[in-house]
């Protein structure tokens, strides 16, 4: 299948609101296919997302052909399905995208400043040494531009490895990616979390709308985008067939820290409220996700103000230095 790469966030928040609204409306599927309009970056897939549909394909098939859809969410889309509505699903992937699209607009806002403080230094640096003669125009506009395609080229291939892994693509590099994540300090654990918000999220939704707990695990699990989280989670289904309780079968994982939620599950499976308990624990690990990346959104610039005021203070000793030391 053609991998596609994602689309921007802000046309996927566009996407997923418009498929939840038509969703809530009640409109018929090819109706609500035939109003969606993502302009002209998205006109080619949401062509080939309607054809597609038209051959009897499923939403999640055909969004995750046609390129609308990652393949991770695909998969939620699917289990949602299995459920009997995608309504609270599309809603959740609106909200994510549309906190993601502004959260990336903060920050490149906030990037403006220290990147052009950046630039400054880098053409105010080596005027000295143009100004005495001994850097030719030549070498000066090669110390101004080479840093600048330095970071610039390290900032198109981190973008093109985030839109990459984000795509969901299944290949052998992806698994040792992903054990990484997860050994990355303040990282690793967040990304954790998030796996396991899915995969809660995702049971809840599946076991709210009446599926035996054997038959909604499956399809959770599907939704958990790190395999390393995945196959920990996927040694619940045969304690379960042993006979132990979801709350015991979570309590024995080696991953996550299920302290909370084995006592939210507890809860949930003695007084039969279990998908309202999962959909609590679920939504306050959404929030507590959303407060640690507004966070680093706020770091980030302060992070890169310092390694730039590091290299000014270093250019200017270095520069100093060099006057003070007899020839």
């Amino acid at each position: 299948m053609t991998r596609h790469r994602p689309l921007p966030a802000l046309l996927r928040a566009q996407l997923y609101q418009h498929l939840a609204a038509m969703e809530k409306a009640g409109l018929p599927p090819d109706r609500a296919y035939a109003l969606l309009d993502l302009g002209a970056a998205g006109r080619e897939r949401v062509a080939a997302f309607r054809t597609l549909a038209a051959r009897r394909s499923d939403p999640a098939t055909a969004g995750l052909a046609s390129g609308l859809f990652t393949v991770f969410e695909a998969r939620l889309v699917r289990a949602a399905l299995a459920a009997g509505s995608p309504l609270a699903t599309f809603q959740r992937l609106a909200d994510f995208h549309a906190t993601r699209a502004q959260q990336l607009a903060t920050l490149r806002s906030r990037m403006v400043l220290p990147v052009a403080i950046l630039a400054i230094a880098l053409f105010v640096q080596p005027l000295p040494a143009l100004v005495s003669g001994a850097l030719s125009a030549g070498g000066y506009l090669w110390r101004v531009l080479a840093p600048l395609l330095v970071l610039g080229g390290a900032a198109l291939l981190a973008a093109r490895a985030f839109a990459w892994f984000g795509s969901g693509s299944e290949t052998p590099a992806r698994a040792g990616i992903e054990d990484a994540l997860l050994a990355l300090p303040v990282f690793g654990p967040m990304h954790l979390r998030r796996n396991m918000r899915d995969f809660i999220d995702s049971l809840a939704l599946l076991l709210d709308a009446g599926l035996p707990l054997f038959d909604a695990l499956p399809e959770a699990l599907a939704t958990v985008e790190n395999r390393i989280v995945r196959a920990d989670l996927a040694a619940m289904e045969p304690a379960l067939k042993s006979g132990a309780t979801l709350a015991q079968a979570i309590g024995a994982l080696r991953l996550p820290d299920t302290g909370q939620l084995h006592a939210l599950v507890l809860t949930g499976e003695q007084s039969g409220t279990l998908p309202a308990m999962l959909r609590r624990h679920a939504a306050s690990e959404t929030e507590s996700i959303n407060r640690f990346q507004l966070d680093m959104m706020a770091w980030l610039p302060r992070v890169f103000y310092a390694l730039v005021a590091l290299w000014m203070a270093l250019a200017i000793l270095g520069s100093s230095v060099s006057t003070v030391v007899p020839s």
